[in-house]
């Protein structure tokens, strides 16, 4: 979630903080929420794209679409939802003739997520009877929230009708809402996929075993929704379409493949061939090698590669629209903001700091799955984050168990840097209006810097926490656990000084005799006794470790030792997959209605939403993730380890 890293760059660096210019912050958060629904995580693509796409068409309907017949509205409602099930699909599907994919992709595109491999199929063959589980606990929720809104349609005037098409459209979809019914639309586990823009506007291409099944599939939902879309013709290629008012939301097939796109209506027939690929761009990503590039310089394999181009999206809100840009803010009936040259200058200099997130798979077997994403920042941004982690014992390793999360960081390091920025920002100010309060904010850093703080809190270096087993908590009730086996770890420069400190404000670690040489001392503390029996800490030069439950004795020594990864990484989690998302699918299962809600969720479909999370996890062992502040931008790698179940 890549977003809230431009957000931490508006406050601490001269960076893309593009404040007035809501737009173009709009469409980051907008960008990148479509990469969150297509990648990385193989468990997820169900669960955030069925309902999401259910509820935004919903909530579409009811702000947009309530002056338009009913008609309309099942017939719209047709085309979201199968644009919501090819997402899903599209996130399973891997490729197979990709390279023909990519032709179609314009070079200059600011934003693409393409599979360019097929899964190797022990992985597929792994992850399919999940995925069909996770579906099918899906269609019972779609039913429940499509009975919903349709009892809300019958209950208009002359609504029993309408309500009956809603219902008989939306089934129509839940049919395709399995491995079965997604095959018997055309797209098949090795059909390529891609999502990019033409322009700002969406493409989602997908290959198709076959294209009369695909059309098939469209045409039983607008059998469902008692009246056809509406057809057109672009250089001699036929498509259908339903036009929003503004808007066309297009599908159409060729060369065995679907494409789906949103167009103004004011697109000309060139325009429109130019979006479904029936005229190439002069350049495409295939011609240039851009994503060949990028799995080159980080890794990445062919199974899935993609980014978004952050200058690219700023410089269409600061004068480098296209026309297609500019037909689309004139068919919202929005203005881009008009920008002095001051202005888009010191944008676009901003967005030059974060120019571009690069995200992609490195490995995908039948024993796991790795991938990262890579803000890419500019070399001096870099450089000086870089210097900001601290090795921490521990941190950065998979010690087992049940989770482990750490962070490690040197705070001089950090101050450093952030005086950097101050500095910055002085000797070359911001002049443009719109960053006013941004340059504002370095009188009030330096006045939080002139702050005096104690010199240990500067010896700090982070921790890790390892919880190899809890028993007993509930995350519902918010009970407390009843036992707890687990460590942890500060780092602390000069460990035995931040000891004899705390020593002189309690007569109980006094009384510990820690010292320094690693060895367990028995911790006999009030605190602990209700939910441990066995409490023990030790302590070496940088750092001090406390252990509680089974194992403390030699765990507290043992954590000290730890291998410390390097480069050392500034965040890093691990967890067991399985015990973990059924301790959420638990505590949503349970959860009672909030204040707001009058009833609670039928007991059916909250055992629907548990075996969700349930199976989610169970497709994984072991989940990490480390965030890792390097000399090319901030790198987010993930690893799955396949459960051997």
């Amino acid at each position: 979630m890549l977003w809230y890293y431009q957000d931490g760059m508006r406050t601490d660096l001269k960076s893309p903080h593009i404040n007035r210019p809501s737009a173009i912050a709009t469409l980051l958060v907008f960008t990148i929420e479509m990469r969150r629904n297509l990648w990385l995580r193989d468990r997820a693509y169900v669960n955030r794209n069925a309902l999401g796409g259910l509820y935004t068409y919903v909530e579409f309907r009811e702000s947009y679409f309530g002056i338009l017949d009913m008609i309309k509205l099942a017939k719209r409602t047709s085309v979201v939802l199968i644009t919501t099930l090819l997402s899903i699909s599209g996130a399973f599907a891997a490729s197979g003739n990709s390279a023909d994919l990519l032709k179609y992709i314009p070079a200059d595109t600011p934003y693409v997520f393409a599979s360019t491999e097929p899964l190797p199929s022990e992985l597929a063959d792994r992850l399919e009877p999940t995925v069909d589980g996770i579906l099918q606990s899906y269609q019972q929720i779609l039913r429940y929230v499509i009975a919903e809104q349709a009892a809300k349609i019958s209950a208009e005037e002359e609504g029993a009708e309408k309500a009956e098409q809603f219902s008989g459209v939306a089934e129509e979809f839940l049919t395709l809402m399995s491995l079965d019914g997604i095959r018997g639309a055309g797209i098949e586990r090795d059909s390529a996929f891609a999502l990019y823009g033409n322009g700002l506007l969406p493409v989602l291409r997908l290959e198709l075993s076959k294209s009369a099944l695909f059309d098939a599939a469209i045409e039983r939902i607008e059998n469902k929704a008692d009246k056809p879309m509406l057809t057109g013709e672009a250089s001699g290629q036929a498509y259908k379409y339903f036009d929003a008012e503004k808007l066309k939301l297009i599908i159409a097939t060729l060369d065995e493949q679907a494409v789906i796109t949103v167009v103004p209506s004011e697109f000309d027939e060139s325009q429109i061939a130019l979006a479904l690929g029936v005229k190439r761009p002069a350049t495409s990503i295939k011609k240039n090698k851009k994503l060949s590039a990028i799995g080159k310089e980080y890794g990445f394999s062919d199974y899935f590669t993609g980014y978004i181009d952050n200058e690219r999206i700023a410089g269409i809100f600061t004068g480098s629209a296209s026309d297609s840009d500019k037909e689309l803010f004139a068919a919202l009936g929005v203005e881009p903001p008009e920008l002095t040259e001051v202005c888009s200058t010191e944008i676009m200099a901003s967005a030059r700091i974060a120019p571009r997130i690069v995200f992609g798979y490195s490995d995908m077997t039948g024993q796991q799955v790795t991938g990262a994403m890579i803000v890419e920042l500019r070399s001096d941004i870099a450089e000086g984050l870089a210097t900001i982690p601290a090795a921490v014992p521990g941190l950065g390793t998979d010690p087992g168990g049940f989770m482990s999360f750490g962070l490690g960081l040197d705070l001089l390091a950090l101050r450093e840097f952030y005086e950097g920025r101050l500095d910055a920002m002085e000797s070359d100010p911001y002049e443009c209006e719109d960053f006013a309060e941004l340059q504002a904010g370095v009188a009030k850093g330096r006045e939080a810097l002139n702050q005096p703080l104690p010199p240990v809190v500067y010896s700090f270096r982070g921790f890790v926490a390892n919880i190899e087993d809890i028993q007993g908590m509930d995350m519902t009730r918010k009970t407390p656990p009843e036992s707890v086996d687990a460590s942890i770890l500060f780092a602390v420069e000069n460990a035995e000084a931040l000891v004899m400190m705390a020593a002189m404000m309690d007569p109980q670690i006094a009384a510990l005799n820690l010292i320094p040489d690693g060895k367990p001392v028995r911790l006999e503390l009030a605190q602990l006794a209700e939910i441990v029996d066995d409490a023990f800490a030790a302590m070496s030069e940088n750092a001090l470790s406390v252990s509680v439950g089974a194992g403390a004795e030699s765990n507290s020594a043992e954590l000290l030792l730890a291998d410390s990864p390097d480069p050392a990484p500034f965040m890093s989690m691990s967890m067991d997959s399985a015990r973990y998302y059924s301790m959420v699918g638990e505590a949503m299962s349970n959860t009672p209605p909030a204040d707001d809600e009058t009833e609670q969720m039928p007991e059916e479909i909250r055992s629907a939403m548990r075996d969700i999370m349930v199976l989610s996890g169970s497709m994984y062992d072991r989940m990490s993730i480390d965030v890792r502040f390097t000399e090319r931008g901030i790198e987010i790698g993930t690893m799955m380890k396949l459960s051997e179940k």
